[in-house]
Formats: structure tokens, C-alpha cells, sequence
């Protein structure tokens, strides 16, 4: 198995998102702090492509089959169409933190921290491409699509689970079984639930109802200091593998961990990465993770290693879940 490597000519500030292509394995897209998109190849070590026409920093993108979206702090959802230019789909009223495609409606889904969820029509131009708009209780932080479900945190410890077939009411909304803010959420690969994490160190696996298996929630990315106090870092990225439903976590040490959800066990642990965790993301067969090395602020202004991307590859027997010992 080859060695990881750091990506070339990575963003000049803050990293706040990466996204492999649902089904190429080499796209990666990354947004970011210098109010820029850019698209890699992940596989070959090249930046492909790059546009600059948001007038604020990025928060988060969505691949689409052959187009990608962008929105952040300019309010605005910005379509990249061919990777080659962009065009408005349309705006919010406040800062937008979380993007979705669901393409089995060609829906994009718009969280954010005016209390409003969107639903576009990626397809249609402006005014037309609003299809729902979905007032919800507080800010959204994350979200996350898979299949029909999509998945909300917000403010104040909140989730909401959505059929994106009919927007009308969520179809579970349920509180956090974590005490302190949720950082992000993400649906399992066979929908049966959700892991989410929080600024505090922990991960919860909840269940949505009618699944026989059990919440749990569990610490990580803490390191032991003096006095026996540990030093808790935020959790900022979770991401599920593909092909085994396993996933990995990061956080502000800097560390990368591997879980198995079924045997509640640590299979890995990354570590080494310049500075914090701030996202994470498998490519479409599973056999990359990209992770992004990029200081999220939570000490204030202070000096910090410069931003890195870094792919590693990742083998089958590394990702898969180990079998259950039989007594």
C-alpha cells in the first residue's frame, strides 16, 4: 500500500470543506477561508480546476453528476457548471453553512444560519429554482443526504431527519444525546441512523426508530494532561466508508481515528497531522481518504502551521469492520 502524501498548491486559508465525486474516484472538491472552490485531482496530484466568485469565505460544496455547488458567508448558492464557469441559483438571508445533492430529485439542500432550509432545483435558473423553503428552529450547523433522508443539526443540540420526497415535516426530530454543540452529522451508508459529534470530545451512534440496535455515545480525541485531566478537543469531521460502514472521526489534535459501529471498537488511529482535523472525506470505491489539516480556531488567533490536504490510501483490510469473537 502506498504512502499518503500532501496535496500541491492547497488553499491559502482556513479548509472548510472536502468532497470526493460520488462516483469518480480521482474528483476532490475543497472549499475554503480564501473565498475560493477548487477541484483536484486526487489521483495524480493536480489542481484541475478553481473559481473565486464568492465575495466571502466558502463553508460548504456538493457534487452534482457533472456540476458542483458552493455557498458560505456571501449568502449566495453558486453553481459550477462544467468546472468551468458559475452561475447563482439563488440566496439566503443569512450565512450558509451546509450544502446537500440529493440525486434522486436533483434537489440541492441549503442550510443555514437564517433558520431556513432550502430545497433547489439545481437544473432551473434563479427565481425558479426554489422549490421549498423550511423554517426550522434554530441555526443549522451540518447536514447530511443519503438516498431519500436527509439529516439537520442545529443549534441548541436539535436534529431533524427529513424524507426528501415529502419536506412537509420532518419524519423524526429528536435531541442530541450529547450535552454540548454538535459539530457535524452524518447519515450511515445503509441509512439505519446517524453519527454525530460535538465540540467536546465525544460521538454519538443513534438509530432512527424502528432499528432493533442501540444509541451509544463514546469519548475520543482527548489527550491526558496533569492531574489526571484530560485535554478535550472538538470533533469537527466524521466521514462513513463506502464499502465496509465503518468510519473515521477528526479532530482539533490533529488525530484521524478508524471505528467499527458494530463492535464499538477503535480500529485505528492517525495521527501526526500538523494541526486540526477540519474535514474528512472518502472517495466513491473507498480505497482514499482525504483529510484536511486546517486550524479551526477554537484557541483564537494565534500562529499556526499552514493549511495541507493530505490523501491517504486506505486498504480493505484496514476499513473493514473485525469479525465478532464467538465465546
Amino acid at each position: 500500500m502506498s504512502k499518503q502524501f500532501e496535496l500541491s498548491q492547497p488553499p491559502n486559508d482556513g479548509i472548510s470543506k472536502l468532497k470526493f465525486h460520488p462516483t469518480d474516484d480521482a474528483k476532490l472538491l475543497v472549499s475554503s477561508w480564501d473565498q475560493q472552490v477548487r477541484l483536484y485531482d486526487a489521483q495524480n496530484n493536480q489542481l484541475a480546476a478553481s473559481h473565486h466568485d464568492h465575495k466571502a469565505a466558502v463553508l460548504d460544496i456538493a457534487f452534482g453528476h457533472d456540476i458542483a455547488f458552493s455557498g458560505g458567508l456571501d449568502r449566495r448558492v453558486l453553481a459550477w457548471e462544467g468546472y468551468s464557469h458559475t452561475r447563482e441559483i439563488g440566496c439566503h438571508d443569512g450565512e450558509i453553512s451546509s450544502l446537500e445533492y440529493a440525486p434522486s430529485t436533483s434537489l440541492l439542500f441549503s442550510g443555514s444560519w437564517d433558520r431556513t432550509l432550502r430545497a433547489w432545483d439545481s437544473r432551473a435558473q434563479n427565481d425558479a429554482a426554489l422549490v421549498k423553503k423550511i423554517e426550522v428552529d434554530e441555526r443549522i450547523y451540518s447536514m447530511s443526504a443519503r438516498d431519500s433522508l436527509l439529516a439537520v443539526a442545529l443549534a441548541g443540540r436539535k436534529l431533524l431527519i427529513y424524507d426528501t420526497r415529502k419536506l412537509d415535516e420532518p419524519v423524526e426530530s429528536r435531541e442530541s444525546s450529547l450535552k454540548f454543540p454538535t459539530r457535524c452529522v452524518r447519515l450511515m451508508p445503509d441509512g439505519q441512523g446517524f453519527v454525530c459529534s460535538s465540540v467536546e470530545g465525544r460521538v454519538a451512534v443513534e438509530y432512527l426508530a424502528g432499528s432493533a440496535k442501540s444509541n451509544y455515545a463514546f469519548k475520543c480525541h482527548r489527550q491526558p494532561a496533569d492531574d489526571n485531566v484530560d485535554l478535550v478537543y472538538p470533533v469537527n469531521a466524521v466521514a462513513f466508508h463506502p464499502v465496509h460502514h465503518t468510519f473515521v472521526t477528526g479532530g482539533s489534535d490533529g488525530a484521524v481515528s478508524l471505528w467499527d459501529p458494530d463492535n464499538k471498537k477503535r480500529l485505528k488511529h492517525y495521527q501526526g497531522y500538523p494541526t486540526a482535523i477540519s474535514s474528512l472525506d472518502f472517495n466513491a470505491s473507498g480505497s482514499l481518504l482525504s483529510i484536511a489539516s486546517s486550524y479551526t480556531y477554537d484557541e483564537g488567533e494565534k500562529d499556526h502551521p499552514p493549511d495541507s490536504i493530505w490523501i491517504k490510501p486506505i486498504s480493505e483490510s484496514e476499513a473493514r469492520p473485525k469479525a465478532k469473537k464467538t465465546s
